[in-house]
């Protein structure tokens, strides 16, 4: 199964869009199940409901970041090539949604627990968040070329 499928059929279970994409890809990096839950687990509709940062994009850059991250202070290469890649996947994400912002994709306001209850009622969520996961996993793949390593 590719990573995007395993992140929807993960959304589709009830996780957060932030922890669907990481962790589909969590077994590349040896990364447990259960550790990349609980790493992107605060990400979650826009970085702890606040309707930020998408967790799908959040998702994706800490699989970024595990691919191509620096560890040492001075290695300007890997930081280097970690924000060529985080660039690149802004660019790609924007010019499909035109932001990385959940309130905006969704256009629920994520910090009122009301508008969240309506949106999910309304089926937004369902609507929205699939594509979005979807889209951002691909990229990753393909920013990544998952299928060549």
């Amino acid at each position: 199964m590719k990573e995007s499928e395993t992140a929807l059929k993960l959304f589709e279970e009830g996780l957060a869009c932030s922890q669907a994409v990481l962790t589909a890809y969590a077994h590349h990096y040896g990364l447990s199940e259960e550790m990349a839950l609980k790493l992107a687990c605060s990400f979650g509709g826009g970085m702890g409901r606040q309707g930020l940062t998408c967790g799908a994009v959040t998702g994706a850059l800490m699989v970024l970041g595990l691919d191509a991250g620096r560890i040492d202070p001075g290695d300007d290469a890997a930081r280097d090539k970690n924000d060529a890649l985080v660039q690149r996947f802004f660019k790609r994400f924007r010019k499909k949604y035109n932001t990385l912002i959940c309130n905006e994709l969704t256009g629920v306001e994520m910090a009122c627990p009301e508008a969240r209850a309506k949106g999910k009622e309304e089926g937004i969520f369902q609507q929205v968040c699939p594509d979005v996961v979807g889209f951002a996993a691909d990229l990753v793949t393909e920013l990544l070329e998952i299928d060549a390593k």
